[in-house]
């Protein structure tokens, strides 16, 4: 996107800065997506079942207005006065940052049949503190990408902040699991096994928003480099 000789004159342009201002709307509702797949975390520890499905709902919505945003980025750079390699860099951001926010909302999605008959308040509070999490990584992307605007130095160091919230979730998420897995509640038919199945893959999603979200953060860097 940004391998020009001159940032400046890049940033310039009428119709590259209708991009980034579309990729600016995309990340919004990308980091919308993923509050939303948090307030379904929260209501799904505190078995309040109505909110879960309102939030999930809300998180369906955003994920889908960043879908039509995405189309309308991938349209724009397809047909405008962008130089192919300028191009390639467009829609590996977006292609990359659209996965943030498809991981969160399958991770609300199958929140809906998980179990929460072994959530002791250790494993709540967890939960819920791993989602406020993605809510912070995602937002620490979206503030990486206006460093652009600032400077380089600026934007890399905002990359660097998300890459080691990613390792905090990493770290954090193989404490979840242990606490999870050590629980003594038996599992003892196949129907019972479904929604234990299902609560630990959306952790699984939850790390694939943070994943996701360093791999943002690495385009964002090697954009900044090249300034």
């Amino acid at each position: 996107m940004f391998k020009s000789s001159n940032i400046t004159v890049w940033l310039s342009r009428r119709e590259e800065k209708k991009v980034l201002e579309l990729c600016k709307s995309h990340l919004d509702k990308i980091v919308e997506t993923v509050e939303e797949m948090k307030w379904v975390v929260h209501a799904f520890c505190n078995e309040d079942f109505n909110a879960l499905e309102e939030h999930y709902k809300k998180a369906f919505d955003s994920e889908r207005a960043a879908d039509d945003i995405k189309h309308q980025i991938l349209r724009d750079v397809s047909s405008g006065p962008l130089h192919p390699i300028d191009r390639e860099e467009v829609i590996r951001l977006v292609l990359t940052a659209d996965d943030i926010a498809e991981n969160a909302k399958s991770g609300a999605r199958k929140l809906r049949l998980a179990s929460t008959k072994c959530l002791t308040d250790q494993i709540n509070t967890s939960l819920r503190e791993m989602a406020d999490m993605c809510v912070e990584i995602a937002r620490s992307v979206r503030v990486a990408f206006e460093k652009l605007n600032v400077s380089a130095d600026a934007a890399i160091e905002a990359a660097n902040q998300v890459e080691a919230l990613e390792e905090s979730i990493d770290e954090f998420r193989l404490g979840l699991l242990k606490a999870i897995l050590s629980c003594k509640q038996p599992v003892v038919s196949i129907k019972s096994l479904g929604p234990w199945l299902m609560l630990l893959n959306a952790i699984e999603n939850m790390e694939d928003v943070a994943d996701r979200s360093e791999d943002v953060a690495d385009v964002i860097r090697s954009i900044a480099i090249l300034r």
